[in-house]
């Protein structure tokens, strides 16, 4: 085997292993947080626009930058800094990146009301009918094997 194929096999594996890592963490986020309660939680103590702190939750895919957040939330990045933070400490987001230039994870995606409201606009249907959009339940048969492989 050369170096070329063995770094290939490591690669591939990592990212197997990125991937399980993940799926893990969100069914067990999924056994912790309802998506409602979740976004509850990111909204909490949020003056100016709390909608848009879902959407920023959700941008926290361990790529998007602190700065970049805090355009999405329309705010100073300092400010963003410390809802990041408390999301940290709050156990709603991982650090993937380094204590120098973090970069934050969600635990899973939430449903997002500007989004929905704004779909029935597009579509004619009234926005006071219209209503976040549920995440979907975890199948019965995927805990039963998550609790086999145990």
């Amino acid at each position: 085997m050369t170096t070329d194929e063995a770094l290939t096999i490591i690669a591939q594996q990592n990212k197997t292993l990125t991937s399980q890592n993940e799926m893990l963490i969100f069914l067990a986020a999924r056994l912790v947080w309802k998506p409602e309660e979740l976004v509850e939680v990111v909204m909490a103590n949020k003056k100016k626009d709390p909608e848009a702190y879902v959407t920023v939750y959700n941008a926290c895919d361990g790529r998007t930058t602190g700065k970049q957040l805090a355009e999405i939330a329309g705010v100073s990045q300092p400010a963003m800094s410390g809802v990041l933070q408390g999301w940290l400490e709050d156990g709603i987001v991982l650090n993937v990146g380094t204590e120098s230039q973090p970069r934050y994870r969600r635990l899973m995606k939430l449903p997002e009301k500007r989004k929905t409201e704004k779909k029935a606009k597009q579509s004619n249907a009234e926005p006071a009918q219209t209503e976040a959009v549920q995440a979907e339940p975890i199948p019965q048969e995927t805990e039963k094997k998550v609790e086999v492989q145990q």
